[in-house]
């Protein structure tokens, strides 16, 4: 028999021991503009993808949509901040598959970035065939770290390489840049996350007459950008003001 205290007392709630222990979950960020985004079954069907790979058991597209619209009717606002977060539950003993899921909505008004968009280098690297880089795990702690450590630098966020020092993302983006007529992004071969808005932009590059190049760089390509952006669901595109000079050195 297996009982769980917390501060002292019986913890009879045991749905969420999983993903608090172990990072057993999967999640979405997005916009609610007074309606679903456009794109949300894309949303939907990567958070199966990674629920898959975690093998947590998913939940129907109705079910998903549904949880959503009945959490923001709460707000009066109509521009809102939404995460969906799939999470597991099951035995505590991790080698366990889990029997269920729980979708947990957050919802908050949406707040844009008024700060700044300026990046450095990211301390901690990643490896490109880290499965957890393809997906959208609640397992965060990386990202949480590289983005203190920006912050605490005075940063908006950081630059990540990987094992072959090549750019990835950010610690929240995709990152992409121009040259003339060419867009340039990593690949996802280099352990990128393959973002919602990452992929509206490549589509709407190449309808734009753009010759978008997704490949392996280093720091030096971003040397001579006409402009770098990052993109996700939550913000869309975020041009960048200023790279630390000493990341492109």
């Amino acid at each position: 028999m297996e009982k769980v205290f917390f501060n002292g007392k019986i913890f009879e709630d045991k749905e969420f021991l999983r993903p608090l222990m172990y990072g057993e979950g999967v999640f979405e960020t997005f916009r609610y503009k007074g309606k679903l985004p456009k794109y949300i079954e894309y949303h939907y069907e990567r958070l199966v993808k990674g629920a898959n790979i975690l093998k947590i058991p998913t939940i129907t597209k109705e079910d998903y949509i549904y949880y959503i619209e009945e959490a923001v009717k709460v707000f009066e606002e109509k521009d809102l901040y939404v995460k969906t977060a799939l999470l597991s539950e099951g035995n505590s003993y991790y080698p366990l598959l889990p029997y269920k899921s729980n979708l947990l909505v957050i919802v908050r008004p949406y707040q844009p970035v008024n700060s700044p968009i300026t990046l450095t280098l990211s301390p901690y690297k990643v490896h490109s065939k880290d499965p957890l880089l393809k997906i959208k795990s609640t397992n965060y702690l990386r990202n949480v770290l590289i983005k203190r450590y920006a912050q605490e630098k005075g940063f908006f966020d950081a630059i990540i390489l990987n094992e072959d020092d090549n750019i990835t993302e950010t610690s929240s983006a995709n990152i992409f840049w121009i040259k003339g007529k060419y867009l340039y992004t990593p690949s996802t071969d280099c352990g990128v996350l393959e973002g919602i808005a990452r992929r509206k932009v490549l589509e709407e590059a190449k309808n734009q007459g753009f010759i978008v190049v997704e490949g392996s760089f280093n720091l030096k390509d971003l040397k001579g950008a006409n402009v770098v952006f990052l993109t996700n669901s939550l913000h869309g595109i975020l041009k960048v003001d200023n790279i630390d000079p000493e990341v492109l050195k």
